[in-house]
């Protein structure tokens, strides 16, 4: 089942990367929870309006905000590791911006998503499923 919980989370990225959020690989309720280093993106979203309304609030400060997957790791059990990168260009200034290299640790149940915790810091992404980097 883990292999398969990879590919359907490679499948939301590549939906992602084509300007759409796949939905259909989300559960209705879905928890999502921004990196804590930024309160405003923290506090748990819950199902699919309140992530429209999370990308919404990206989109606010990004021109074109890009969330790339640079490698999917099977966590064990129902959990997907994903090391990605983030950034765009700052509607105010234009400015091309990259984050820091981010990790998400995805919870599956059932073909679907049910939980997406961002860390600013993949260590801490490691450190959340149990793995070393």
């Amino acid at each position: 089942m883990s292999e398969e919980n990879v590919e359907i989370i490679r499948r939301g990225y590549e939906a992602f990367a084509s300007g759409q959020i796949a939905f259909e690989f989300l559960d209705p309720e879905i928890e999502w929870r921004g990196p804590r280093e930024f309160p405003d993106l923290a506090e748990p979203q819950f199902g699919h309006e309140a992530l429209a309304r999370y990308w919404a609030k990206l989109n606010e400060v990004f021109h074109d905000y890009r969330m790339v997957a640079e490698e999917f790791i099977d966590a064990g059990g129902d959990r997907v590791l994903v090391l990605s990168r983030e950034g765009g260009r700052g509607k105010g200034s234009g400015i091309e911006v990259q984050t820091n290299l981010t990790a998400h640790v995805w919870t599956l149940r059932d073909g679907k998503a049910v939980r997406m915790q961002s860390y600013w810091e993949r260590a801490d992404g490691f450190k959340a499923v149990g793995l070393l980097e």
